[in-house]
């Protein structure tokens, strides 16, 4: 890029900015009526409000010499790609150049957003072998009318698989009542769930219908169903053998007829081993069951749904957004997505946010994976935790004592073994990225 476009009415910044241009380029006051000029736009000499109709089809960086925030958020709500303060500096502009340099080759191979498909039966997006399986297993669940658990990790769209069971069942335009197990304080759930009558605790001045009752010949939607207190566990038990419950501080039984679908991030069979959760309600939800694969395990899914949500999403963006460049949606692809179809949901309303270009590229994806999701680290947690519980329990039916150090040792060797795997025996590295000296590395390795 030999020629850059300056726009001001004030000749000093002409001076200003070639002292700290790079050779040979030339400034011009006019832009080509060719897209992706870079325009220094003078934000002290001109109405601010040029910027947008510049920012479409150019670059457009805002000086000032103003010390004030206020011209900096306008000029970036009106789409400039930059805001720089005056006195410019050759690292400033230099830096910035080549920056915008990059951005263009890369949106030099952008993708257009294509229009969205005809809505499919199956609402789930993707056209993996494995998300094709996940909805022809969807369909025939859905016209047998027995309970299903719906089982996968943190953000994976299990409600929408349970809503598409719902629709495409015989309860089709009945009521579809969710219950998350964790967000509801264990001392309401109970009553949002049966219902009470009035005067059956503090606070309770009229009677209220639960939503089993709500739910009517609909589908009740147990979300995060590993999360019920176990008090809790035996009623719901009750309820799906008879169909029937009392309201808190009613004599009168209510019947019902409603499809129960259940889902959980969590390994049900594992905390029934453990005594967390009831053996007996577990069978009873998982008359039929379905599993929903982690994002990471149906990459060919990744690029459908990142059209869909930029289908949802394109109109909230402060601009109006053409496509996205290879670049970023190679990115996207390559990523292992721990939050799955939520985080990459996020992901994109994120890059559509801070878009500084028409174009989606690789500079609104810098933070993507800089930051592990909590969902990822609980998940982390909560596989690590079962099998540490299962090896003591293991441990104490074989009458074994010091189990303390000896899960120890079991999580040291493994964990040994796989750095030092990863980093080609180097000891001195494994120290460096386990955060202990290369001494208690090697004593540690001694007595494995």
């Amino acid at each position: 890029m030999k020629r850059i476009v300056l726009m001001t009415d004030e000749t000093g910044l002409a001076k200003e900015l070639q002292a700290v241009l790079p050779k040979g380029t030339k400034i011009v006051p006019v832009a080509s009526e060719r897209e992706n000029d870079f325009i220094f736009f003078d934000l002290d000499s001109l109405r601010p409000g040029l910027i947008r109709e510049l920012s479409d089809r150019h670059y457009v960086i805002a000086v000032t010499g103003q010390k004030r925030t206020g011209p900096v958020m306008e000029a970036a709500t009106f789409g400039a790609y930059e805001v720089i303060q005056r006195p410019l500096t050759r690292e400033v502009i230099t830096g910035l150049i080549e920056e915008l340099r990059e951005f263009s080759m890369e949106i030099g191979d952008a993708v257009p957003i294509s229009p969205l498909p005809p809505t499919p039966t199956c609402a789930i997006v993707g056209h993996s072998p494995i998300i094709m399986d996940v909805c022809k297993k969807l369909a025939r669940l859905s016209q047998v009318d027995a309970p299903v658990l719906i089982t996968g990790e943190t953000g994976t769209g299990k409600e929408l698989i349970a809503e598409s069971i719902a629709q495409l069942s015989s309860r089709f335009g009945k009521p579809f009542v969710v219950v998350n197990c964790a967000a509801v304080p264990e001392a309401l759930l109970e009553a949002e769930l049966f219902g009470f009558e009035r005067g059956s605790f503090t606070g309770a001045v009229a009677a209220k219908e639960g939503m089993l009752k709500i739910a009517g010949d609909g589908c009740v939607f147990f979300d995060e169903v590993g999360e019920l207190p176990l008090p809790l566990q035996a009623k719901l038990l009750r309820f799906l053998q008879t169909q029937t419950f009392y309201p808190l501080g009613s004599t009168r039984e209510v019947q019902v007829n409603v499809r129960v679908i259940s889902a959980t991030n969590r390994n049900l069979e594992t905390m029934v081993g453990q005594g967390t959760f009831r053996e007996d309600l577990y069978h009873r939800l998982r008359v039929t069951s379905i599993h929903i694969p982690p994002l990471r395990e149906r990459r060919k899914d990744i690029q459908p749904l990142v059209q869909f949500f930029l289908n949802k999403y394109r109109l909230t963006a402060h601009r109006h957004i053409k496509g996205a460049t290879r670049k970023f949606l190679k990115r996207l692809t390559s990523y292992d997505w721990p939050g799955n179809i939520r985080e990459l949901e996020n992901a994109i309303r994120s890059a559509l946010a801070i878009a500084r270009t028409a174009y989606l590229t690789t500079h609104e994806l810098r933070e993507l994976g800089a930051h592990p999701s909590v969902a990822a680290q609980m998940e982390m947690a909560e596989s690590l935790g079962p099998s540490v519980i299962s090896f003591a329990k293991h441990a104490m039916e074989k009458g074994e004592r010091d189990i303390y150090d000896k899960v120890h040792r079991e999580v040291d060797k493994a964990l040994f073994s796989s750095i030092l795997t990863k980093v080609r025996e180097n000891q001195s590295e494994a120290a460096r990225l386990l955060g202990i000296s290369r001494l208690t590395l090697r004593k540690k390795l001694k007595y494995q």
